[in-house]
């Protein structure tokens, strides 16, 4: 049952039916060629007899001794002369041939055409100036010699169709074994190591098949490996808060009573370090879960950076330079650009010298709105700038704490701008530092 469901057996099977419909076609065709031969063989011969009949007209013939010299005996011809005294004059075998005549059966697409017998006849009556006849010419000798050449032409296709068969089966084998050869790799591959499918020169649709599957195993792999490096940082960045929540409480419970004065602190960093995590939870679930809820609506960009840009220059020292166009504005929900805003912004305050200048600009042409942030900090080398947009990834490759932020805002601005059909994109800045470049698509 198994071998039936075989590449090898389906495309055989499928071979094989088509196969045999063009034979079916092709031999159809050749008994209505054959059919039509007979006829006009017949039809020919009936009309030769005619002519030369019709050529005895108001001659003196003996019919008795010449009837038979106007068809073939050996062909079982057969010819009724009557004249207008009133004479008949019969072939040899003719009273014979014409009483099975009689009660004989006629076709309608053929016409003159009748079985006797299993026999066919074509026959003619006519009458001409001193005489009358009928004429019926066999057809058995072109219909012996079409049937030979259909019943030979019939072996022939049983022949073809037997090999054809068998060469195409053996043919199939071979892309039927790369086929079970790509199955058992598969089967046998391990994600955790480097393996990977043999690709085959031919046919060209399995070795296609073969490389987009290498190409998607790599793609898996790398996926693997970042949500390996996922969970490992997500674990550091939540563990360290937790344990110095855990830390100062304990602190507390040792301390507290001798010496209060130690609870204020302690509960201001307790308070700092689960605000951290409040904001890491947060992050990770805008990075997991499509927010559909939030209906879109027509967002002024201008007032919103300006209004994120007032609130973050409270608390810092940085000098912003603002180039920010009047009344821009895009359909769009208001929480992702803030989470836009806000992200950009604070990542150019993290990985830049205290009191130096960052410069945000927004501005739009006829079809894009233009959002840069500008720093003049550490840089990102090109290598670093493909992965920049990894969960957890930072430029400095540190995972502790001295940079503040989880290490996923980044992730989060790409996120929402794709959900756009937006990009964002990230180039030096001169003399040092990054330009972050988001680009938006008017719909």
């Amino acid at each position: 049952m198994t071998k039936k469901r075989t590449a090898q057996y389906q495309l055989t099977k499928q071979f094989l039916l088509i196969f045999l419909g063009v034979l079916l076609v092709m031999n159809l065709l050749y008994v209505v060629a054959a059919s039509r031969f007979v006829y006009e063989f017949v039809e020919n011969k009936a009309k030769s007899i005619v002519s030369t009949l019709k050529r005895e007209q108001n001659q003196e013939t003996d019919w008795e001794k010449m009837i038979d010299t106007f068809v073939s005996k050996k062909d079982d011809d057969a010819l009724i002369v009557e004249t207008n005294e009133g004479k008949v004059f019969f072939s040899n075998e003719s009273k014979e041939v014409f009483h099975e005549l009689e009660e004989r059966r006629s076709f309608k697409l053929l016409k003159n055409i009748v079985l006797s017998d299993d026999e066919l006849y074509y026959v003619v009556e006519e009458k001409a100036n001193d005489f009358s006849f009928k004429l019926a010419v066999n057809a058995e000798m072109a219909t012996e010699l079409v049937s030979g050449m259909i019943f030979i032409s019939l072996i022939l296709n049983l022949m073809a169709v037997i090999f054809g068969s068998i060469l195409i089966y053996f043919s199939m084998r071979r892309w039927s074994n790369k086929l079970s050869v790509m199955s058992q790799e598969i089967a046998q591959i391990d994600l955790m190591k480097q393996a990977e499918l043999t690709i085959p020169d031919n046919p060209i649709e399995i070795s296609n098949v073969a490389t987009a599957f290498n190409q998607l195993l790599k793609e898996q792999k790398e996926s693997i490996e970042r949500e390996k490096q996922f969970i490992t940082n997500a674990s550091h960045d939540i563990r360290t808060p937790l344990a110095a929540i855990r830390g100062h409480v304990q602190l507390i419970k040792r301390r507290g009573e001798s010496h209060p004065e130690v609870i204020p602190n302690s509960i201001d960093f307790i308070d700092k370090e689960s605000k951290r995590l409040e904001t890491l939870s947060n992050q990770l679930l805008t990075l997991e879960r499509e927010d559909l809820t939030t209906p879109k609506e027509m967002i002024n960009l201008s007032e919103l950076l300006l209004y994120e840009i007032e609130k973050v220059q409270s608390l810092t020292t940085f000098e912003f330079i603002t180039e920010v166009k009047n009344d821009v504005s895009y359909f769009g929900r208001k929480g992702e650009f803030q989470q836009i805003f806000q992200n950009l912004i604070e990542n150019a305050i993290k990985y830049s010298p205290g009191e130096t200048k960052i410069k945000i600009t927004l501005e739009e042409t006829t079809s894009t709105i233009i959002f840069t942030v500008s720093d003049y900090g550490l840089g990102i080398s090109d290598k670093e700038k493909k992965r920049v947009f990894e969960r957890f990834y930072r430029v400095d490759n540190s995972r502790t704490s001295q940079t503040e932020g989880s290490g996923i805002g980044l992730s989060i601005v790409e996120k929402i701008v794709s959900s756009y059909g937006g990009t964002i994109d990230i180039k030096n800045n001169e003399p040092k530092g990054t330009i972050f470049k988001v680009n938006l698509p008017k719909t």
